[in-house]
C-alpha cells in the first residue's frame, strides 16, 4: 500500500496558520488589506503564484528596509515551530501505517513551504516529501518513478482537499483511489465529482476507507 497525502488543509491547519501569520505583520502596523495586496509577486511567471515572505516584506517596506529586516526575523521565528498547526487527528492516522507507505505531496516549491513542513514535527512519519510548483500529477509521477511503485500490484491512495489536483492525478493514473478531504476548517469549498472516489471530513473517516 502507498498513500500520497497533501499537506495544507489536510495535515496542517493552514487557515489558522495564516490568521496567526497575519498577526505577525499586524504587530508592525500592517493591515490585512496591505498584507493581501502585496502577498503575491506581480511578476509571477506563467500565472503560477508562489509565496516568498522575503519578497512579500520587501514589497511592503520598499523604503523602510530596517523595519523590513526586523519583520523578516519575526517571520522566521514564527515559522521555526509549526507543530501547533498540525490537525489533532493526524498523528493517530499516521501511526496506523508504516513509514514506507506514506508520502507528502505538497504545492508551492519555496523555502517558506519547506520550513512549514519540516518544522511541523511530522516529517519522520513519511518515506519522502515531494514539493512541486505545478499540479500534483507531476509530483506523484516523480515519486512513483523514484520509489519504483508498481501500480498494478499496490493499492495507492491520494488524499487531497483541492479538486483540481485530484482531477490531474486521477486522469493520469485512473487506478489511484482518490479521497477528497473536506475539513470544516478548510479554506476551500470544492465539491466531489466523478474523479473523486471518496469524500471524507477527517482522517478518521479516510482511515476506515483505506483499512476496510
Amino acid at each position: 500500500m502507498k498513500i500520497f497525502i497533501d499537506f495544507d488543509d489536510v495535515l496542517f491547519n493552514t487557515k489558522k496558520f495564516k490568521d496567526d501569520y497575519l498577526e505577525v505583520f499586524a504587530a508592525y502596523g500592517i493591515s490585512k488589506e496591505v498584507f493581501e495586496r502585496f502577498y503575491y509577486d506581480p511578476q509571477s511567471v506563467g500565472g503560477i503564484k508562489k509565496y516568498d515572505p522575503i519578497r512579500h516584506i520587501g514589497r511592503i517596506f520598499k523604503k523602510e528596509k530596517e523595519i523590513g529586516k526586523n519583520l523578516e526575523k519575526s517571520v522566521m521565528d514564527f515559522v521555526s515551530d509549526t507543530s501547533r498547526y498540525v490537525f489533532p487527528d493526524v498523528t493517530g492516522f499516521l501511526k496506523k501505517f508504516r513509514k514506507e507507505e506514506l508520502f507528502i505531496v505538497s504545492y508551492s516549491l519555496t523555502d517558506f513551504q519547506k520550513a512549514k513542513i519540516s518544522n511541523s514535527g511530522i516529517g519522520d512519519f513519511f518515506k519522502a516529501i515531494e514539493i512541486g510548483s505545478e499540479l500534483k500529477e507531476k509530483a506523484v509521477a516523480g515519486l512513483i518513478d523514484r520509489e519504483g511503485i508498481d501500480l498494478s500490484k499496490e493499492n495507492v491512495y491520494f488524499i487531497e482537499d483541492r479538486i483540481s489536483h485530484i482531477e490531474s492525478v486521477k486522469r493520469k493514473y485512473p487506478v489511484i483511489r482518490t479521497i477528497l478531504l473536506k475539513r470544516k476548517e478548510g479554506r476551500y469549498a470544492d465539491g466531489k465529482n466523478e474523479l473523486c472516489d471518496f469524500e471524507v471530513e477527517n482522517l478518521e473517516q479516510a482511515e476506515k476507507i483505506i483499512l476496510r
